[in-house]
């Protein structure tokens, strides 16, 4: 996962006056193909939506969320619909959910690197919808929604539904909505990283 090139500048951001940003939106601009080095959500119930790639094939990113239980479990993935988007798909990890190995070895194996015993693996939408958001245009493929079963830390390993596959997708966890001044620096990223071209310039 890298940060890609900017390449478009603030004619974008009267859009922002217009438009009711209902996710917090980011890119992700750090390498996160590790448990070690996964992104830690500080806010897990705030909805977002982080801009971030798969670089090379196979690779795996890696978020945590730490909740309380009974806490809103709400865990998403979309792509842009622009140059570059992939379908994704993940493995939600954590402490209640059901047993990892009935979800098979590699869910099994991704727990037991985690220190936990649960696993789901998601299934993205064979048919997604098209679906637009702060003026850009998504590709839906689904989410997970529940509480959260019991107090811990939470993992998605994410990766691209296609092994041999490389692009942008935009992770979309959490479910409180907030709007504010910092939504406009996240939207501005999230519109250079949507019209950023794919694979990057070199």
């Amino acid at each position: 996962m890298r940060r890609l090139a900017p390449i478009v500048s603030l004619f974008a951001m009267p859009l922002l006056a217009a438009t009711a940003i209902a996710h917090a939106p980011s890119v992700a601009e750090t390498t996160t193909d590790s448990p070690a080095e996964a992104i830690v959500l500080d806010d897990p119930t705030l909805s977002r939506a982080i801009g971030a790639t798969i670089d090379r094939p196979g690779e795996v990113d890696w978020y945590r969320m730490d909740l309380a239980a009974g806490d809103p479990l709400i865990v998403g993935t979309t792509a842009p619909d622009a140059t570059g988007g992939i379908a994704t798909t993940f493995t939600l990890l954590g402490p209640g959910l059901p047993a990892a190995d009935l979800s098979g070895p590699e869910a099994a194996a991704r727990a037991a690197e985690v220190g936990v015993d649960g696993a789901i693996v998601f299934e993205p939408a064979a048919d997604p919808p098209r679906e637009v958001h702060g003026g850009l245009g998504f590709i839906n493929y689904g989410d997970i929604r529940m509480e959260a079963p019991a107090d811990g830390s939470y993992w998605v390993a994410l990766e691209a539904v296609d092994p041999s596959a490389t692009g942008k997708y935009v992770f979309a966890p959490g479910l409180r909505e907030e709007f504010g001044l910092d939504a406009i620096g996240g939207m501005r990223d999230l519109i250079e990283f949507f019209m950023a071209p794919w694979p990057p310039a070199s």
